[in-house]
């Protein structure tokens, strides 16, 4: 990579006629060139006369804010401590916010590439930068739900449903499995798409750039925009308990895959929302008391949806028209989230029903073993996805055992080689499943 000299967050232009927003950044390099890239947010089903009900007290900072989150994915790639804003500036308590947001949204990002952060991520800020009130708004109550396509945000929906909350889907980059789940949760789904600067999809390419970066970060800031054009009090996703726990130690710093979602992110993000936009938006995840195998115990009881349901992620990097040929649910088979969640899923269903939705019984394929033995905990760390903690595997995979129909399997004679008679699942059991 060419060394960089500055970083510089330029500005951003909203074009009403589109609901659409550029954002531009600029790198100079070492070598004396510099060079601007361009982000686009696409607001697929926001109105041009929304965007003359938003107070510019309001617009003002999310967008500022927006370019900063979104400017993370191409900091990460042109990484300098030499970072400059155009267009206002940050108070010492907003430039913190962000030198930690980028620091531990980016653990595994830093991992992956084995860089050195240290003293690398310095937001400017002026001490004595005066910053105005927080805008008031008159949002009506009703709540905006991050359509993930998976089991938690399909729980999420029929919380809110069974407490009488009215909501809304939001989908990011939509997929037919977004349009499909909406369609069943019988929701409406609104469109947000995103568009990177080509230049830097190349230079990620052709330098072997990780694409870690914490996306639900992405996601709470352009709700919050949503928010306040389209009219909602609250935004909801469906971060769960064990977002929390993380994968392993780099260099210092703790390493969480799925950092993004956790209570301390949330919190964080939520404070910032509330003290430098707006008081009556907030961030709020239904489902933060469960752990995953919680959650799946609590999911399965929906039948209707357990065909259809995708939460592996592979999924998203399938070509759109396969994506268009399924007609129902997909799991790869083969990805530490599918492995986590066949186990989760044979806790509480018949092996026949289980084997049906996921395409193949994965207690039987000895090639994934070793992914088994880590989310089990038995050797390495925690895969870098999105899976639970080695006590929910071990609990799901106990009940499993406890059916009699995977015995003899390799993944489950492997379990009970491990997890003796005599291993206190009742105690694991208090700890993971919630009354």
């Amino acid at each position: 990579m060419p060394r960089v000299s500055s970083f510089t967050f330029g500005s951003y232009k909203i074009d009403t006629a589109h609901s659409s927003i550029a954002f531009t950044y600029r790198v100079k390099f070492k070598i004396g060139i510099t060079k601007t890239f361009t982000d686009r947010i696409f607001l697929e089903d926001v109105p041009r006369e929304s965007w003359k009900n938003v107070p510019e007290e309001a617009l003002k900072p999310t967008l500022q804010a927006l370019l900063l989150m979104l400017g993370i994915n191409y900091w990460c790639v042109f990484p300098t401590k030499n970072i400059h804003i155009e267009g206002f500036t940050l108070s010492r308590e907003q430039a913190q916010f962000w030198n930690s947001l980028y620091l531990n949204g980016l653990g595994e990002f830093f991992y992956d590439m084995k860089m050195d952060f240290h003293n690398l991520i310095e937001f400017p800020y002026n001490a004595s930068a005066t910053i105005p009130e927080p805008a008031r708004l008159k949002l009506p109550a009703r709540s905006l739900l991050l359509n993930g396509a998976g089991k938690d945000s399909i729980l999420s929906a029929e919380i809110l449903k069974a407490s009488s909350t009215p909501f809304d889907y939001f989908a990011f980059a939509p997929t037919p499995a977004h349009k499909r789940i909406a369609k069943l949760v019988g929701a409406k789904n609104i469109r947000v798409s995103r568009r990177r600067d080509p230049y830097l999809e190349m230079a990620m390419s052709l330098f072997g750039i990780s694409s870690a970066y914490p996306s639900v970060s992405t996601f709470t800031f352009i709700a919050v925009l949503l928010a306040e054009l389209l009219g909602y009090d609250s935004i909801v996703f469906s971060n769960e308990r064990s977002a929390d726990f993380g994968n392993l130690t780099y260099l210092g710093l703790p390493v969480n895959h799925q950092w993004c979602k956790s209570s301390e992110a949330e919190q964080m993000t939520n404070d910032y929302i509330q003290t430098f936009i707006t008081p009556d938006i907030k961030t709020i995840s239904p489902l933060r008391k469960y752990s995953e195998l919680e959650i799946v115990r609590r999911f399965v009881k929906y039948p209707k949806y357990l065909r259809y349901v995708t939460s592996c992620n592979t999924y998203f990097w399938l070509p759109r028209p396969t994506q268009l040929l399924l007609k129902k649910g997909y799991w790869c088979k083969r990805c530490p989230k599918c492995v986590f969640l066949f186990a989760c899923f044979s806790a509480f269903l018949p092996r026949e029903e289980v084997v049906d939705i996921f395409g193949a019984d994965l207690y039987t394929h000895t090639k994934l073993l070793p992914l088994f033995r880590r989310i089990l905990g038995i050797e390495g760390f925690k895969p870098l996805d999105c899976v639970g903690v080695p006590e929910e595997m071990a609990l799901a995979m106990h009940y499993a055992s406890r059916r009699k129909e995977y015995v003899g399997e390799p993944a489950m004679q492997n379990f009970e080689d491990h997890f003796t008679t005599g291993y206190s699942f009742d105690e694991i059991e208090r700890k993971v499943l919630t009354d």
